[in-house]
């Protein structure tokens, strides 16, 4: 259900962590904005896509594809991105939403800070669990961060099942002395401002 690729830059690429760039998917005039999943200022950059059957650049990376391709793409974009770890970090991740949190934790691998991170990684079904690997190594050299996985497929056996936010409590939000992230599917944003109003704690920033 996801494509992950890489492309090789001529150079460092420097962003800030979270944030994406337009690529065009090759052959076409079209683009498609993706996050990076790498870290900033390295010469491969790394994407992290949602299949999506009959999508352009879906299709794109799975009939047509070969090493050695050249992509064009413009940006980097957003406001999304990690702001200085000052304080408690939340991180709430759907699907293919994990993308720039891989890119800001392999950044805070190399800039670490004392504050403690969460990361709530929620999917449909099994098959959309993605980079577990990559999150072991991160909490293997991240000694205060941790992180949950969360799937909605009631069969899939997983031990946790729903959403995500059926998994966190007002603890979780330091009292409102904490950055919450989000990135998703509208749902799942609007899911999350609901449960925040339920708890009556108003995170000190959110984006």
């Amino acid at each position: 259900t996801t494509v992950t690729f890489s492309l090789q830059a001529d150079g460092p690429m420097a962003f800030l962590p979270g944030q994406c760039v337009n690529l065009q998917v090759p052959g076409t005039k079209e683009m498609r904005s993706f996050s990076f999943s790498s870290a900033p200022n390295q010469t491969e950059l790394s994407f992290l896509i949602r299949d999506v059957p009959g999508g352009l650049m879906s299709t794109y990376m799975r009939s047509k594809a070969n090493v050695g391709d050249f992509m064009m793409f413009t940006g980097p974009y957003g406001s999304f991105y990690l702001r200085p770890a000052v304080r408690p970090i939340l991180m709430l991740a759907g699907g293919t939403g994990l993308a720039p949190f891989l890119s800001m934790l392999l950044w805070l691998k190399d800039n670490p800070t004392d504050q403690p991170i969460l990361l709530a990684y929620g999917v449909n079904t099994n098959d959309d669990l993605v980079e577990l690997g990559a999150l072991a190594e991160l909490k293997a050299v991240l000694p205060n961060f941790d992180y949950f996985t969360v799937v909605v497929d009631k069969s899939s056996g997983h031990p946790r099942l729903g959403y995500v936010t059926d998994h966190l409590t007002a603890g979780h939000l330091h009292g409102g002395d904490v950055d919450v992230y989000v990135c998703g599917p509208p749902p799942m944003v609007e899911g999350v401002r609901k449960w925040m109003a339920s708890v009556g704690v108003t995170p000190k920033n959110f984006l």
